[in-house]
């Protein structure tokens, strides 16, 4: 599916750094590396769990915004543009990497990786250690779709066209993914205290 991402409006920051960039400024680009870099690599892992290969396709997300620095105007929001491309990047690598083996098998049906930040949620709505440990078996029980989406919602804080564009999905879905996956938090976060 073909959706176009939501125009977000970049930050100073990032609307700085890409008018730096098309007018050739190495440290432009240095600087967006050092921004997002954590952001991608962590979003990345959580397709695979080949760290040299995550990092070459994060270093060739970059050079390829380094040649196409001319163009980067067009860009509305760097964060999306820049974790789509390091997505599309990942799973191009573990497809060809599988090829390459015989076990090349393209779907969209990909595995999503998270074990959600239980350590932040304590201290931000500090709930006790015990309540985190139920959270986190809460979470393991939601599907790899509903897990991506709550990931892109709440952790990278994506809108709802930039996750359906993201994911390859309508926003009629991210709405259901959401509303499903938050739907079965509240249920099973019920039924797990109820049986305790």
């Amino acid at each position: 599916m073909n959706y176009q991402p939501m125009k977000e409006g970049l930050t100073h920051l990032e609307a700085s750094s890409l008018q730096q960039l098309q007018q050739n400024s190495e440290q432009a680009l240095a600087m967006l590396m050092r921004h997002y870099y954590a952001d991608l690599y962590n979003y990345a892992a959580r397709f695979a769990r080949d760290e040299p290969l995550i990092k070459d396709c994060i270093q060739e997300v970059f050079i390829s915004l380094w040649q196409r620095r001319e163009t980067a105007g067009s860009i509305f929001s760097l964060r999306y543009y820049l974790l789509r491309a390091v997505k599309n990047k990942v799973l191009k690598a573990l497809y060809y990497n599988d090829r390459k083996t015989g076990l090349a098998n393209f779907r969209d049906d990909y595995d999503f990786f998270h074990e959600f930040s239980i350590e932040r949620i304590i201290i931000e709505r500090q709930i006790s250690e015990e309540k985190a440990e139920k959270l986190k078996r809460t979470l393991a029980l939601l599907t790899k779709r509903q897990k991506e989406v709550i990931y892109l919602k709440f952790y990278q804080h994506l809108d709802h066209g930039q996750i359906a564009e993201l994911m390859s999905v309508s926003r009629q879905s991210v709405y259901n993914l959401l509303h499903e996956a938050i739907q079965k938090l509240r249920n099973l976060w019920h039924t797990e205290f109820i049986t305790r």
